[in-house]
This record gives C-alpha cells, structure tokens and sequence, in this order.
C-alpha cells in the first residue's frame, strides 16, 4: 500500500458484532499493522465495531431502530474506553462503518433519531480522539422520496462529521457522478472537510440485483485514472480507494493488472 502512494490505511471496521459469525481482530494484530503503517510513514483509522443488527434497525420501527441506537453506542463506548490505539503515533482517529444512503433516511423523523444518535456516537469518540469521526455515504439507486442533501443538512445541523462520499462508479456507472455532485456542491458550501471514495471495482451482473449475491472484479485502470483525475476536482482533503485490498493488491489477474498499471501510471 505503500508503494502505492496510500498515506493512511482505513480499518472499515475492527470486528462484527451478533450475527452467524462475529468476531474481533486480535490486539496483537492490529498493533502488528500499527507498527508497519508507522514504520512506512503511514497512518491507521480504526472502524468501530460493527453490529450486524444495523440491517434490521435500517427497516425497523422508531422503538427498534432506538433499541438499535443504544446498544450500538454503548459498544463503541465500551470499545473506545479500552482501546490503546489513541495513544500509538500512528493512529488517524475513528471511523464509524454504518454507510448512509438517502433511501433508508426518506423521513424527517427517521433523519432526526440518526442525527441524535450520530451526535451522541460523534462526541464519544472526540472524548478519545482530537479527530472528527469519519462516515461513508453513498447515492442509492433505489426509487426513493429521500434526498441525500437533506439527509446531511439534517446531520451536519446536529453534529461534526467528516462524510467520506462513495463515487459509486463500481456500481451504477459514470453517472453517479452527477447523482453526488449536489452533496459535494453542499459540503463545499459548508465548508466542511470531506474525503471521496474512488471505487476501483466493477460490480457484474446478478440474476438477484438486489446485493445480496453481490459479485466484481478489479477495474482496469484507465477508468480508475479518470475517476482519480476527478476526485482531484472535488476539493476533498483525502481520496479513498475502495479497496486496494482485494482488487489491486489480489492474485487475481485483474487486479494484477491493475496494481502494475498504477504503479507505472504514478496512482
């Protein structure tokens, strides 16, 4: 990743919570990957563990996605009051891995209960951070009343967060591009610090279309040059690749490719 021009490596998350298999990342390994960032001039975010429970609360009820809420916070609390990693010199703050979407977040009540919960998540981890909490967002193609826009004025009134917008290329093609554009107009009007994510997959057809048998493979690079080229255009302080890890840095020979590519074409 190094050598690839990477200057921070994100976790998206350190550990699942519930669901047929959770697990935790051992200490021992994450101070492993603490120790090779800093040694390579590189830093780590952490992604708070994530509660798979987060699939249910996104079609539940106000009482249970505020069942939800609760315990969510309360883990990441718990988490963040025991983690080390603040104190390493190669830690880059808190990542919260629950991905927004406008289609989810249509209503005003349901944008106001994820703003009050976001608010009370974002102030625990500034208690062990001096960072502001990053969270992805995403434009979902799904037929939808929501607005990503008001979805953010909503938690951008509330609370201080660094949203890290997916390009969505992978996905839905180029013209999610102009599908996100409005959130980017937005933040730069705020002046808000934001990051973009360049995805550097292609997702392939399913019968189901609906994720759940989610399928891609590494893109080839001349269309990951273009959406380097302009990520660089949308005044976002970091640009993310989504991922390096598996799709350039796999045996598979795609992404074979696609990391010799990069690296002869500078990243």
């Amino acid at each position: 990743m190094a050598e690839m021009g990477c200057k921070t490596v994100t976790l998206q998350w350190v550990g699942l919570i519930g669901g047929d298999s959770p697990w935790m990342i051992p200490e021992n390994m994450l101070r492993t990957l603490f120790d090779i960032a800093y040694e390579e001039g590189m830093h780590v975010q952490v992604g708070l563990p994530f509660d798979n429970a987060w699939w249910q609360a996104l079609s539940a009820d106000e009482q249970g996605q505020m069942r939800f809420f609760d315990k969510a916070l309360s883990e990441a609390q718990r988490y963040m009051a025991s983690s080390p990693w603040p104190q390493h010199k190669a830690f880059a703050g808190w990542y919260i891995p629950y991905e927004l979407e406008q289609y989810h977040w249509a209503s005003a009540d349901s944008q106001q209960r994820l703003a009050q919960w976001l608010a009370a998540l974002a102030a625990s981890t500034r208690q062990h951070s001096d960072r502001v909490a990053s969270i992805s967002t995403y434009y979902s193609v799904l037929p939808t009343e929501g607005s990503l826009v008001q979805l953010w004025r909503t938690l951008l009134d509330t609370t201080q967060l660094r949203p890290v917008v997916q390009d969505g290329v992978g996905v839905a093609g180029w013209a999610n591009l102009q599908a996100i554009e409005p959130l980017l107009l937005e933040l730069r009007r705020r002046q808000v610090a934001f990051d973009v994510v360049v995805e550097l997959f292609e997702q392939l057809p399913s019968q189901k279309n609906d994720g759940s048998d989610f399928s891609a493979r590494s893109a080839d690079y001349a269309r990951v040059r273009r959406q380097l080229e302009w990520a660089r255009t949308t005044g976002a302080e970091q640009v993310v690749a989504f991922a390096l890890d598996p799709w350039a840095l796999g045996d598979d020979p795609r992404a074979r490719r696609l990391r010799e590519d990069w690296l002869r074409g500078g990243g």
